[in-house]
């Protein structure tokens, strides 16, 4: 496997655009020739995943509460 490095002559920053998605990772210049990242990358990238995590958690425990809620009989309609 070949070092695939380049230099960007605005910062003087020698980078391998495989790992920093074609671009220089200090002021976003995108060397000739460059790999890009596949669209799904880029956007999985952009994603901010904790936050999914965060409220797919706070999902599964409504629902957990609601299925222990209706075992206990608080959710029934007899009177």
């Amino acid at each position: 496997m070949s070092s695939a490095r380049v230099r960007c002559d605005a910062d003087a920053w020698s980078f391998d655009p495989r790992y920093t998605q074609g671009r220089c990772p200090i002021c976003g210049w995108e060397p000739e020739g460059a790999p890009r990242a596949p669209r799904w990358l880029a956007f999985a990238n952009r994603m901010d995943w904790q936050m999914i995590g965060l409220w797919a958690l706070l999902d599964t425990l409504v629902v957990l509460g609601l299925v222990v809620a209706h075992a206990t009989g608080l959710l029934s309609n007899r009177m």
